[in-house]
C-alpha cells in the first residue's frame, strides 16, 4: 500500500536509541533458522555464498582475500561506507574501516556476477530486491590486508539504500559458516556425492534449485539456508513458461534454466555480440526475439533478431561496445513482452584493478564505444606520482603471449599525459584514463611500464 513507503522512510529517519546485540551466525543450519534473504527477489543467499568465493582461511582463522578478487587502492568490488551507529564501534587501530557490497545504485554492484544479480534485474515490480548486502571490516594495515569482521545486512528501501541509519537485520557471520559455504563448492568434497543420499531431509527444495542455479554448491546453499526455492520456482516457471508445480511428481517437468545464459561479448573491431544458452524447452515453442538494449532506455532496442526455436546461439551487431547494454529474451505475441534480463555489461568486463608494482596506484582495462582504455586509480596520498612515473607508459598488446616489445602500433601513451577523469574522483583516490584507437577486442590486454620495458603491471586479457 501507497502509506508503507513514507512511514518505512520517517522510521529510518528516527534516532537509534538502543544499541542492538548482534548474534552471531555460526552455521548453515543456524542460518537457516534466522530470517535474512529468505525470499524472492532478495540476493543476500547468492551474496553470501559470492564472498566466500573471494577469501581464503587460514588455520588461524585470518580471512584474506584470494589474488585478483579485491584491489586495495580501489576497494573494488567493496565500498567504504560510515558507521552511523548501526554496526558496532572498530578500535581505530591500524586503517579497519567498514565496506559493503549488494547496492546496485553504488558502482560496485557492476563487479557482482550474474547469480547474485539476476532476480534485481527480472524481479520487475516485487520489493526487497536491493535490501541485502555483505558488510567487512578491511584492516589495511596488513600486507597482504584482513578482512577482520563479516556482517550480512538487510536495509531498508528508503533512499539512500547504502546508509547505515537504514540497516534493519544484521548478523554477524560466524568463520565455520563461511568454512561451510566454501565445503560445498569443493570438487573433492560432498559435491561429487549422490547430494540426495548425503541430505535426504532437502527432497524437492534441492532438485528446484538444481533446476535454478548452475553454479557449483550454490544450489546445496540455497536448499540447506532455507531460501524459499518454491516461491521462486513458481516465479521463474511463470516468466519461462513452464509447467507450474503442482506436487513432487512433476519434477521430470521442471523448467531447467540452470545452464541458461544472455550475454554480451565482443567482436574483433569492439562490435556487441549477442549471446544465447541453453534456452529451455518451453521458450523453443514461443515466437522469441533477442534484443539489446541499454539499461536506461528499455524503450527502444539498438539491436533485435528472431530466434525462434534456437536454443543456443550469437548474433553480431553493429552496436559500439559500451557500458550499460544489456540482452533481453522478448516473447512476441500481441503485447511483446521481457522473459529474461542478461547482465549489464561493466565497462570493465567485471576485471578487478591490479596493482601497479608497490606504489598506491592500480591499473584496469575498460571499453568506450567500441575502443579500448585504461584507467589508473592513484591515491591522492601519492602525491609524488608525476615524478615518480614521469617516464612510464602504458601500451596495448593483441595476446597475452606477445612479448613486451611487441605492442600494438601507435597505441601507447605516458602515464603523466593521461586525462583526469573528474566524475570518479573519489575521496580517497583520483582517476585519470586514456582512450586509445584500438578497437576492444578479445585477448587484449594492457601493460604499464616503469621506465623501458621495465614491466610493472598487466590487466587480465579481455575474455569476451
Amino acid at each position: 500500500m501507497d502509506w508503507k513507503q513514507p512511514l518505512c522512510c520517517l522510521l529510518c529517519s528516527l534516532p537509534l536509541l538502543v544499541a542492538l546485540e548482534i548474534q552471531t551466525i555460526n552455521s548453515i543450519n543456524e542460518l537457516e533458522e534466522h530470517n535474512f534473504g529468505k525470499s524472492f527477489p532478495q540476493n543476500g543467499i547468492p551474496l553470501l555464498y559470492w564472498f566466500s568465493s573471494l577469501i581464503d582461511i587460514d588455520q588461524s582463522n585470518t580471512i584474506r582475500f584470494k589474488e585478483g578478487s579485491y584491489d586495495p587502492v580501489t576497494d573494488i568490488p567493496f565500498e567504504l561506507i560510515e558507521n552511523s551507529g548501526s554496526l558496532p564501534y572498530i578500535d581505530p587501530f591500524g586503517e579497519r574501516d567498514y565496506y559493503s557490497a549488494g547496492d546496485i545504485k553504488s558502482g560496485s554492484f557492476s563487479y557482482l556476477p550474474f547469480y547474485v544479480t539476476q532476480d534485481y534485474y527480472n524481479a520487475k515490480n516485487y520489493n526487497g530486491k536491493n535490501v541485502d548486502r555483505i558488510i567487512i571490516v578491511i584492516d589495511k594495515w596488513y600486507t597482504p590486508v584482513r578482512v577482520d569482521q563479516v556482517y550480512v545486512a538487510e536495509v531498508s528501501e528508503c533512499d539512500p539504500p547504502n546508509d547505515t541509519k537504514n540497516i534493519t537485520i544484521t548478523y554477524r557471520v560466524g568463520i565455520q559458516l563461511l568454512r561451510q559455504i566454501t565445503t560445498l563448492t569443493n570438487p573433492h568434497d560432498c559435491r561429487n556425492k549422490f547430494l540426495k543420499d548425503i541430505f535426504p531431509h532437502l527432497g524437492f527444495s534441492l532438485t528446484l534449485a538444481e533446476n535454478m542455479f548452475g553454479k557449483p554448491g550454490l544450489p546445496l546453499f540455497m536448499a540447506l539456508s532455507g531460501y524459499d526455492l518454491v516461491d521462486r520456482y513458481n516465479i521463474t516457471a511463470q516468466a519461462w513458461s513452464c509447467s507450474p508445480l503442482l506436487s513432487a511428481g512433476a519434477r521430470k517437468s521442471l523448467c531447467d534454466t540452470s545452464r541458461q545464459e544472455l550475454a554480451i561479448r565482443t567482436s574483433h573491431d569492439g562490435h556487441a555480440v549477442v549471446s544465447w544458452h541453453g534456452l529451455p524447452s518451453t521458450v523453443l515453442k514461443l515466437h522469441t526475439t533477442v534484443a539489446l538494449f541499454l539499461i536506461d532506455d528499455r524503450n527502444n532496442a539498438l539491436f533485435q533478431q528472431r530466434i525462434d526455436g534456437q536454443a543456443s546461439g550469437t548474433l553480431e551487431t553493429s552496436v559500439p561496445l559500451d557500458p550499460g547494454l544489456q540482452v533481453h529474451l522478448i516473447k512476441q505475441d500481441v503485447s511483446d513482452s521481457t522473459i529474461w534480463q542478461g547482465p549489464g555489461l561493466n565497462d570493465a568486463n567485471r576485471q578487478i584493478p591490479v596493482a601497479v608494482g608497490n606504489a598506491s596506484a592500480s591499473m584496469q582495462i575498460f571499453t568506450r564505444k567500441g575502443y579500448a582504455g585504461v584507467r589508473l586509480y592513484i591515491r591522492k596520498s601519492f602525491t609524488s606520482w608525476q615524478d615518480d612515473f614521469y617516464y612510464s607508459w602504458v601500451a596495448f598488446y593483441a595476446s597475452e603471449e606477445d612479448s613486451n616489445e611487441e605492442y600494438l602500433s601507435h597505441q601507447w601513451q605516458w602515464v603523466t599525459r593521461f586525462t583526469k577523469h573528474k566524475l570518479l574522483s573519489l575521496i580517497r583516490w583520483n582517476v585519470y584514463e586514456y582512450v586509445s584507437n584500438t578497437y576492444i577486442a578479445p585477448g587484449l590486454n594492457a601493460r604499464f611500464f616503469l621506465t623501458d620495458y621495465d614491466e610493472w603491471a598487466r590487466t587480465m586479457p579481455w575474455d569476451m
